[in-house]
């Protein structure tokens, strides 16, 4: 784990996406003036779950800001399920997740490919705030 602030979605990726006993984090600061402490979950179906959830193992990016105060904000995204539910700012109003933090989370979610892959870019585009407010704006269109 670091405490460093990573800057690159790859290379934050790259951080927590290694199998471990314990959960690994890092703090990620895409350039939106926010600080993310971001962790990357599996979780497997417990044992009364067999035979009635899809198969496989629950995975998801955990983010969390305002961990140090006492009602720290997080959000669970989980990974896509098909290429119809990959994220793009529509899919993300719809989901209902927090549209002032689409630009900050985009890069790690096209890191991961859980983004269209015309849309893979990992940087920080600033103008992504565009396509959430253009998304919110017209919810029917979400779908």
């Amino acid at each position: 784990m670091t405490t460093n602030d990573i800057h690159d979605a790859r290379q934050l990726i790259a951080e927590i996406n290694v199998p471990t006993e314990r959960p690994r984090w890092a703090w990620w600061a895409p350039g939106d003036a926010t600080r993310y402490h971001v962790t990357l979950i599996n979780a497997a179906p417990s044992t009364t779950m067999v035979g009635t959830a899809p198969g496989g193992t629950f995975r998801a990016l955990v983010i969390t800001i305002d961990l140090f105060t006492s009602r720290p904000i997080s959000i669970v995204i989980p990974r896509p399920t098909d290429d119809e539910n990959r994220y793009t700012a529509e899919e993300w109003v719809f989901r209902k997740f927090p549209g002032g933090w689409w630009a900050g989370i985009r890069p790690l979610l096209a890191a991961l490919g859980w983004t269209p892959t015309t849309d893979r870019d990992t940087s920080y585009r600033s103008t992504d705030h565009r396509d959430i407010t253009t998304a919110q704006s017209d919810p029917d269109a979400a779908r």
